[in-house]
């Protein structure tokens, strides 16, 4: 109930906000007993979605947008970032899709995962 006490947008407008599909009140149906399935706690949506739409093995697409946005508002706001020092730099590393870098691209190079090949 704290959400609604302090004003805190539901999971569900945060995805609308963002433009992605909510989770529907049936897979929020445990929640139905509280009255929370159509207005859900962010903090437990992010944990549904997660197990929802990845099979609890990552987030989301709210919680991996949160998470994503914290740590470059992080990387911004550090002076000796290199994201701060260079806000112009892009990668010049290749990637599966030439013009589009993207982290499985760098994970990639430096050989975590073999190439998509």
């Amino acid at each position: 109930m704290r959400h609604v006490n302090f004003g805190i947008p539901s999971g569900q407008a945060i995805a609308r906000r963002m433009g992605v599909p909510a989770l529907t009140p049936a897979q929020l149906a445990m929640l139905t007993p509280f009255g929370m399935e159509k207005s859900t706690p962010l903090w437990f949506y992010i944990l549904k979605e997660a197990e929802v739409m990845e099979d609890g093995l990552r987030l989301g697409p709210v919680g991996g947008r949160i998470v994503g946005e914290v740590f470059v508002g992080l990387l911004k706001a550090d002076e000796s970032s290199y994201l701060a020092a260079h806000p112009g730099w892009t990668p010049v590393l290749p990637s599966a899709t030439p013009g589009d870098f993207r982290i499985t691209d760098m994970l990639t190079f430096a050989g975590v995962v073999p190439p998509l090949n």
